[in-house]
Order: structure tokens, then C-alpha cells, then sequence
């Protein structure tokens, strides 16, 4: 994230040594690491796959994923599939090629508006609840201090004895239910983000799935309330549940809020997520439907929507949150009446996506960015496995 130049800011470091995150003091880590501190001068750069710029295409209205590189491609490999899908007119399929032609043109300048969007909000938005925007112990519930807390050192089969006992639940496709905040701070985020979808600025999609909804990245909101949110509670937990996903190296992550309404997303295809660990956290609860469904890990880069594992339905509950990977094949059932707000963070490890890309499933081929890189680190970089989150 850029850090604002009106002020003088520091991130906290965390640096591995001898396979073990290590807060230590500020001395120990630039002795550690021979690097400087990220300050309003300067920031750590950030990169993306290749393969965001024209993978993953979703086309909405025919729920399939696409890859476009030219015109006669896509159509010579998709334009059976979306006949089969519904688009059998040729006008229908135009319609469909244009909507492409627009994606491809937005992930094209998406992160140049988004840095031009994150310095308009840091200049011009008028905090609603300024006392939400770094992050306090009293917005946590306290089951879930305790859970963060008691994590170290537990094994996993003990971790999970607590969640259970703390209210929390396990299903059977190995998703973790685990209460996060209070409902005052619920109430008080969904007016802040409430007043900032009023706000007048330009604001980019949270992903590209989801049309409605708000990037708490680009709003600014995630700079102290979310980095500390995922360092001290989240981390200490997903390095027991999620070893093999870099659950104990998570050195990025991109927030959001996503919204489903009548008028806006009802409803959320078969997907995975471009994260090692997804939290996805209620923060309402006048609503009804929109549970969760949740099934087998990604082996491809594409999601077929006739696999024959069945689903496991997850309901919401206000204020807790649920942990799964963020290679597991997850869809959003269709809202029935009222508002479904839930924050999502996609947790990030570069140790496991340097190697390979969750989008496109092969080695990542990088491109630099100003801002909200998709958590790939280069080794060459550093000699060591530093971050700043």
C-alpha cells in the first residue's frame, strides 16, 4: 500500500529466522535483515502474474471461466461451450465478446486507477467512524482473543478442540468456523462502509467476480485495522490449521467488503480464490439465503460446474468468521431478501505462490505494479524472507 506523505509512518516488520516469525525490536530486525524501513519514502514493489491481464475471465451471464488472447481465439475455443451454456444467438455472442474486450481493458488499467484512487480517498474522504480505522481489542470478540492467543503451540487437533469449545464449528469439507468480532464494531463498519459508498470518488471493483462491493485496500481502511487484524490474531491460527498453505507466512493480503442485494450480486458461481487462506466474516445479519457452499480443492486453472462431489452448505453467522483454503472450490447460494455484507480477506504467502501461481496454476511470470500486487515477492529480490505486513 502507499503510505500517505503527510505522514510519518512506519510498518511493523516481521522477519523469519530459523523458521520462526519474529516481532523482536525494530534494532533486531534491520540487523537481521540489512534493509531499511518502509517509510513515506519508501515501499516494497509490488507484482502480479501475467496471467491476470487475460485469464480467468468470468462471464457472468453464462457462468464460465474464459482466457482471451485475440478474437479468433476465443472463439474458436469458447464460443461452442457459451452456445451450450445459452449464448446461441449471434447477437448474444457479440454482446458477450464486447464484455470481454471491456474486462481485459479495465484489468489493463486497474492498478494505475486504483493507486489514483487510494490517494484521492487518503486526501478527500471524511472518516464517518474515525475510532474503527486501527484496530482495537474491544472490536474482537473475546472467544476469539483467546483462540489467537492459546494457537501457539497447540497441535492441530487441539487448536481445533478449542474452536469447538470457543462456539465455534468444523464441517466436513475442513472449514472453520470461529466468532471474530462484536457486533458494535459490525454495526459500526457497515455505517462507515455505508458512507463511503456515498462518497463521490472513483472506486474499482473488489475483485473480479463481484460487481457490488468495496475495496477496503483502496479505501484505506485496511492500513491498521486489517494488517494488525491478520498479523497478531489471524496468523498465529492459520499457521496451526493451514502448515502447507503458508499459514504461518503470510506476507500479504487484499480486503474487501462484498455486497449481495436484489438490484446488485445475488448470487456467487463456482469459483476458487487467489489466496492461499480465505476469512470470510459476517458483519450482518438481516438477510436471508446467501450461504456458503464449499467443495473440493482446485486442480486446474479453470472450475467445471459439474463436478459429482457433493457441496457442504454453510450458513453465516453475524460476527463470526469462516476459514477455508483458497484453493477450495466455493460458491455463494442466491440471497432471497434483504442485504448480505461480509468482509473477505485473502491471505497470501509468497513462499507457496513464488512457486506457483493459484490463478494459472504454473510459475508465475511477474509483472510490477504501483500498488495491490497479488502477493508474489521475488527471491532475488532479498537474501532474505522478509515482510512488512
Amino acid at each position: 500500500m502507499i503510505i500517505n506523505k503527510n505522514k510519518v509512518k512506519t510498518k511493523k516488520l516481521y522477519c523469519n529466522v530459523n523458521g520462526h516469525r519474529t516481532k523482536g525490536c525494530f534494532l533486531v530486525f534491520l540487523i537481521r535483515c540489512n534493509i531499511i524501513a518502509m517509510t513515506t519514502l519508501s515501499r516494497q514493489p509490488e507484482y502480479i502474474c501475467r496471467c491476470y491481464l487475460n485469464k480467468n475471465i468470468f462471464i457472468k451471464k453464462f457462468r464460465i471461466h474464459t482466457t482471451y488472447e485475440s478474437d479468433e481465439q476465443f472463439e474458436k475455443e469458447f464460443r461452442s461451450l457459451l452456445r451450450l451454456n445459452g449464448c446461441s444467438t449471434d447477437k448474444q455472442y457479440q454482446n458477450t465478446l464486447s464484455g470481454v474486450h471491456e474486462e481485459i481493458k479495465r484489468r489493463s488499467t486497474y492498478h494505475k486507477q486504483f493507486l489514483e484512487n487510494y490517494e484521492y480517498n487518503q486526501q478527500h474522504y471524511e472518516k464517518l467512524n474515525p475510532e474503527i480505522w486501527s484496530l482495537q481489542p474491544c472490536f474482537l470478540d473475546p472467544r476469539f482473543v483467546t483462540i489467537a492467543h492459546d494457537a501457539t503451540g497447540l497441535s492441530k487437533e487441539k487448536l481445533m478442540s478449542l474452536i469447538l469449545h470457543m462456539g465455534g464449528d468444523i464441517t466436513e469439507a475442513m472449514v472453520y468456523k470461529l466468532p471474530v468480532f462484536t457486533k458494535a464494531f459490525c454495526f459500526k463498519l457497515i455505517d462507515e462502509i455505508s458512507n463511503f459508498e456515498k462518497f463521490p470518488g472513483r472506486k474499482t471493483r473488489p475483485n473480479t467476480m463481484n460487481a457490488s462491493g468495496i475495496s477496503l485496500d483502496e479505501m484505506g481502511l485496511s492500513d491498521s485495522l486489517i494488517t494488525s487484524l491478520v498479523r497478531d490474531y489471524f496468523q498465529p491460527i492459520t499457521r496451526i490449521l493451514f502448515p502447507h498453505w503458508g499459514g504461518g507466512l503470510i506476507d500479504s493480503y487484499r480486503a474487501f467488503i462484498v455486497k449481495y442485494e436484489a438490484h446488485g450480486d445475488r448470487e456467487l458461481s463456482l469459483h476458487f480464490d487467489n489466496s492461499e487462506i480465505t476469512a470470510n466474516i459476517s458483519i450482518n445479519e438481516d438477510y436471508e439465503g446467501g450461504q456458503l457452499q464449499v467443495r473440493k480443492m482446485s486442480t486446474a486453472a479453470g472450475v467445471d460446474e459439474e463436478f459429482s462431489e457433493p457441496m457442504v452448505k454453510i450458513s453465516h453467522e453475524m460476527c463470526f468468521g469462516l476459514l477455508h483454503c483458497g484453493r477450495q472450490h466455493h460458491s455463494a447460494l442466491p440471497l432471497n431478501q434483504g442485504i448480505r455484507y461480509n468482509l473477505v480477506i485473502w491471505m497470501r504467502s509468497s513462499e507457496v505462490r513464488n512457486k506457483m501461481c493459484p490463478m494459472c496454476h504454473d510459475v508465475p511470470d511477474l509483472i510490477e505494479v504501483p500498488i495491490a500486487g497479488d502477493g508474489f515477492i521475488p527471491i532475488k529480490k532479498s537474501k532474505h524472507t522478509c515482510s512488512y505486513l
